[in-house]
């Protein structure tokens, strides 16, 4: 409505607002409000039927499940107890299992391979290493200046876009002056970290990579003859800056080992058995590369070499400078100990010195000897009870092994690689008497003992009725139809029981959803023909309703003793709600299953009620869509006829104001006429 206007009634004395006012409102009442009540209403139409909407798309999906089969293809997948009371696994069955039983026992689980490096004190100082490797097939290329942290960001790199290696690079700092480099692979399963070196050996220097050779069958017998293939020519290889020469065709582990040893370099030969059967690997304790040598890096390959290993490293201690003999020549095994000296000063040791040997084992064991030096007595007698097996470090669950290099240094190397507790000190009394003495030096860490594979990378193993299953990943959707295991933890030796069968509780459920989904919709229906609903006596909405209660009449002759739903125990009551009894249904998919989804399948129940709620809510034409538009355009009709109407009741408003102002105009000049005239007559009195 709008503002009342401020006719006074001045000149009349009569208030004609209030009597604008009263004549716009009867109106307006007239005119303007019968229209605005029919939008009301309309809008509360079209709000009803969107409800309805959400019930009856609540019935289709319902009924789909019914119509698919979906609802009676439902399976459970069990898993019996462990005596220990682990989970082993856990499994879920889709609509394709095939019920059965199994025995399955976990093996292994899978887990994404992490590498370590070398220690570093500062991951921002330049490493000094140049050349190329590949990570996963992608090249990496590091400069001199490079630093650990560059190298990070470098393999991070090629981690990235369509041909990703898989596998990211961090660095980790585990105490102040001690960061290594840390590769993970992304994905579990025994590919692991994909590492090639390239003939700089800048993967090796990284330590990520083992200076060790290949397994051959002897130690002593030339590389070619058992390799039992072709073999480069003649040519030479660097062994931590220094160039040896090899020739595979005459070289063995052990010729070569020595050669490395004699160039002041660490090497030896390790027999390892497997299955009864010993074979040989050359193992170097510096970086090996390739020479300018054309043959050389052939030769590496055929060694084995360029590939690398990941074998844990084996802490090793070195004394702090060399052992010397008589006229100050490099100390060896066959030193006299009186004749022993320290970078050249003597140890002051004579027949009658006790030494006195203490340090701790790889694993934290301790060990404490001594003995009297004898005349004759030499760096080997010193090394055997240093080494001795039962009074010494050879002995214990993790022995340590002592020898003396070409370069006349001491070296203690632990039996074990990875994480060491490893320590050695060697004190020495004169003959004469007095304190013990450091006069046979001490010793630090040279190579700190770790672990190359912080985390092995391996693929999941399971047996499943003996049948061994191997997986890259912990979740294997492919060794039963339709059932996906999750393995969690492994247990070998630990068999449990795995039962896949038809989950009847579930198909209860959906049939259940079908029964109150058509029943909240015939709730609605009844709540809309009370009184001043929106919807009451709405013809549309029972024929919708109706639509629905003949398809769940339908009768499907090919069920067999299982064509109307009452056979199975679905019912309408007096109240036209529909009962399901769930023991008459519960026996009726015991006694043939394929009948009942016959009566709700393609041609039955299911599908006769997706067909009527389609038509129901189908986009376009469907019956509630068609009522929605209906309403939205009496709705936008009766809006329009309310603009005009409203145009109307404001023009009859200013029609009125302006008759009452001429009036109020015209009795004003009738008011002055009046008053002079009244003027003129008292003067002709005078």
């Amino acid at each position: 409505m709008g503002a009342s206007v401020g006719v006074g009634g001045i000149v009349s004395g009569v208030q004609w607002r209030e009597l604008v006012d009263a004549l716009v409102a009867q109106d307006r009442a007239r005119m303007v409000t019968p229209l605005q009540e029919r939008v009301s209403l309309a809008t509360k139409r079209k709000t009803a039927w969107t409800e309805f909407d959400g019930l009856v798309r609540k019935l289709q999906d319902a009924a789909k499940a019914l119509q698919t089969g979906s609802a009676f293809k439902a399976y459970s997948a069990s898993v019996s107890p462990t005596a220990s009371g682990r989970t082993l696994f856990t499994a879920t069955a889709g609509e394709t299992a095939v019920p059965g039983a199994y025995r399955a026992e976990v093996l292994s689980l899978a887990r994404a391979e992490k590498l370590s490096g070398n220690v570093v004190a500062d991951p921002s100082v330049a490493l000094g290493l140049a050349g190329t490797f590949q990570v996963n097939g992608q090249q990496v290329s590091v400069a001199v200046g490079d630093s650990l942290n560059d190298v990070r960001d470098k393999i991070g790199a090629v981690n990235s876009g369509a041909s990703a290696t898989g596998v990211s690079a961090s660095v980790l700092t585990s105490s102040t002056g001690r960061n290594r480099l840390v590769l993970s692979a992304d994905a579990a399963g025994s590919t692991g970290v994909p590492l090639t070196d390239g003939p700089e050996g800048v993967l090796k220097s990284l330590g990520f990579l083992d200076m060790q050779s290949r397994t051959v069958s002897s130690a002593t017998q030339a590389v070619a003859a058992t390799l039992g293939v072709s073999v480069p020519a003649p040519s030479t290889i660097k062994i931590g800056g220094q160039t040896i020469a090899v020739d595979l065709t005459i070289d063995s582990l052990t010729s070569i080992a020595a050669k490395i040893r004699a160039a002041s370099g660490q090497a030896d030969v390790v027999a390892e058995t497997n299955g009864g059967a010993t074979t040989y690997r050359l193992r170097v304790g510096a970086n090996v590369t390739a020479s300018a040598d054309p043959n050389s890096a052939d030769t590496l390959t055929a060694l084995g070499i360029m590939e690398g290993g990941r074998t844990a490293v084996r802490q090793v201690l070195a004394s702090s400078a060399s052992y010397t003999g008589a006229g100050g020549g490099v100390a060896t095994g066959s030193t006299l100990l009186t004749d022993v000296g320290l970078g050249g000063v003597s140890a002051g040791l004579s027949a009658g010195s006790a030494i006195n040997i203490a340090g701790v084992r790889g694993d934290g064991t301790s060990v404490s000897i001594g003995f009297t030096v004898q005349a004759g007595d030499t760096m080997d007698t010193l090394l055997a009870r240093i080494n001795d097996p039962v009074t010494g470090f050879g002995g214990g669950s993790r022995p340590a092994s002592a020898s003396i290099g070409p370069d006349g240094k001491l070296r203690f190397e632990d039996g074990t690689g990875g994480d060491s507790r490893l320590a050695l000190s060697i004190g020495v009394v004169s003959s004469s008497g007095g304190a013990s003495t450091a006069a046979l030096g001490s010793f630090a860490t040279e190579t700190v003992g770790r672990s190359r594979e912080l985390v092995d990378g391996s693929d999941a193993q399971m047996r499943i009725d003996g049948v061994l299953i191997t997986r890259n990943s912990n979740t294997i959707g492919d060794a039963l139809s339709g059932v996906s295991i999750n393995l969690q933890q492994a247990e070998a030796g630990t068999v449990v029981d795995l039962t896949v069968s038809r989950d009847t509780s579930a198909s209860m459920q959906k049939t259940k959803d079908f029964v109150k989904a058509y029943n909240d919709v015939l709730s609605f229906f009844n709540g809309q023909q009370l009184n001043g609903q929106p919807l009451a006596n709405e013809t549309t909405l029972r024929r919708v309703l109706s639509s629905f209660t003949e398809a769940l009449r339908t009768e499907v002759v090919g069920a067999g003793s299982y064509s109307r739903g009452t056979l199975v125990g679905m019912t309408l009551d007096r109240n036209g709600r529909l009962e399901l009894n769930e023991s008459t249904f519960s026996t009726a998919m015991a006694t043939n299953l394929s009948a009942v989804q016959s009566l709700f399948g393609s041609g039955g129940i299911g599908a006769a009620m997706v067909t009527a709620t389609t038509v129901a809510t189908r986009s376009g034409d469907g019956t509630i869509v068609s009522q929605q538009d209906s309403l939205d355009a009496t709705s936008g009709r009766l809006s329009r006829r309310i603009t005009v109407m409203e145009q109307r009741v404001q023009e009859r408003r200013e029609a009125l104001i302006a008759r009452f102002s001429s009036m109020e105009q015209a009795l004003s000049r009738l008011q002055s006429q009046g008053n002079a005239l009244s003027a003129s007559i008292l003067g002709l009195n005078k």
